[in-house]
């Protein structure tokens, strides 16, 4: 009898302390569940709010850019078709800016950058008046007030509109990576609290404790890592973790908050360089790609510029319509690039004006050669529709490039040429010098 109640005591203890452990590691369950829950739901704001918004800022950022640089070449147009085309990207970029914007407005934006983006709108409104100005003195004729409104008045305001833009882009850019860092640091602080926790279990069950933390903590350790790459600027780095668990969600929202960033970024950085439409270079890309050719020029490899502008382009829209216009610069966009090496760059620098840079040629022969047979090959017939046949010409002008000369009087150079073929019959090439 007093066998079986000792039995019934060591029996009773060893319950005790079951539950203890028990109620241990469901504390340490509980509390890490919470906080990676805690954890996930963080992550997928970013990537509701922060990164759907830094991909909307890169569109504004864009437009931007593009509208400025329309501006400018308004007023310093005659009236006509280059003007028309100018008005037509400023009001596409007024339309594309003000949509963004409302598209960020309707995002659960935190209170700063919130107020971010009411500044910038604010510069935004002060820019058009300003612009306005301008652009009615270039209808009246006086080019001199209104290159004097944009270049002296409205500059400030005008760089203070790109100011705003960057500066609230590298707010939304700042805060996906303060997103990661609280992550980390949430992290750090779940497994700090979870070893606690599973020490003071290990104290009467360590087999378990060792099992409990190498089901949980090494995970962890892994995300943690994970995320201080995110913190230094890595996003190459992504978990592994073949689980269905919160953990395993929450490194599956991790990656795909990590994806979406990057492609983002990559996105970012292909959108200033490149011209939406063609997919071509855009002018801040053509001259790096020219600053880099500066090496074979200045070694006496013939490198040149080619000015390319369509003639008849404003009939073609007029006639057919702006889509006939777009699929009109996608083909010839389509026929430069097949006509050139892959080393040279094509871009479009606005309207239906392109430029091709030939770096490193044979000889001065093989340039004229190219921009003849560049000539010849855009003048084939397209297709737009079964009922509609386009066939594209242009005008030329063709600039060799010793290294020497700033790169401003090598475009100017070639500009000319361009316009030498035009008031000389169109549809031709013609060399500078």
């Amino acid at each position: 009898m007093r066998r079986r109640v000792a039995d019934l005591r060591i029996a009773t203890k060893i319950v005790s302390v079951s539950l203890v452990v028990t109620a241990i590691f469901t504390a340490s369950g509980v509390v890490g569940l919470v906080n990676l829950q805690r954890l996930v739901a963080e992550q997928d704001r970013d990537y509701r709010v922060n990164v759907v918004a830094v991909d909307k800022m890169t569109d504004v950022r864009s437009a931007v850019g593009a509208e400025l640089e329309a501006v400018l070449a308004y007023i310093l147009s005659d009236p006509g078709f280059y003007r028309d085309t100018y008005a037509e990207v400023i009001v596409d970029s007024d339309r594309d800016i003000d949509a963004r914007i409302a598209e960020l407005r309707a995002l659960d934006l935190p209170r700063n950058e919130l107020s971010g983006l009411k500044a910038f709108a604010a510069t935004v409104t002060m820019w058009r008046t300003a612009r306005q100005a301008a652009l009615d003195a270039a209808d009246a004729g006086d080019q001199r007030k209104a290159a004097s409104v944009v270049l002296v008045r409205s500059e400030a305001i005008a760089r203070a509109v790109k100011d705003r833009a960057n500066s609230f882009l590298d707010q939304l850019v700042e805060a996906v990576a303060d997103g990661a860092r609280r992550a980390k640091v949430n992290g750090i602080r779940n497994t700090q609290l979870t070893a606690a926790l599973l020490a003071a279990g290990a104290l009467t069950a360590i087999l378990l404790a060792v099992l409990t933390a190498r089901a949980i903590s090494r995970p962890l350790r892994e995300v943690v890592d994970v995320l201080a790459r995110v913190a230094r600027g890595d996003l190459s780095r992504r978990v592994e973790l073949d689980r269905g668990d919160e953990v395993g969600q929450m490194g599956r929202s991790l990656n795909e908050t990590l994806g979406v960033l990057r492609a983002a970024f990559e996105e970012v950085h292909h959108r200033a360089s490149h011209d939406g439409l063609t997919g071509l270079a855009n002018r801040a890309l053509l001259r790096e790609r020219i600053a880099a050719a500066r090496p074979n020029a200045a070694a006496g490899l013939p490198v040149a510029m080619l000015l390319i502008d369509l003639d008849g382009f404003k009939q073609v829209n007029d006639a057919y319509g702006h889509n006939a216009g777009d699929f009109l610069l996608t083909v010839v966009a389509e026929r430069l690039v097949a006509g050139v090496r892959a080393q040279d760059t094509v871009a479009r620098l606005g309207g239906d004006e392109f430029a091709v840079l030939l770096d490193g040629v044979e000889s001065a022969e093989d340039v004229y050669l190219v921009a003849d047979r560049l000539c010849t090959d855009l003048q084939e017939p397209a297709t737009y529709r079964p009922d509609c046949v386009i066939t594209p010409h242009a005008s030329i002008g063709v600039s060799l490039w010793d290294g020497e000369v700033p790169i401003d009087a090598l475009m100017h150079d070639a500009d000319q040429a361009m316009y030498a073929a035009k008031t000389g019959g169109k549809g031709r090439v013609v060399h500078s010098g």
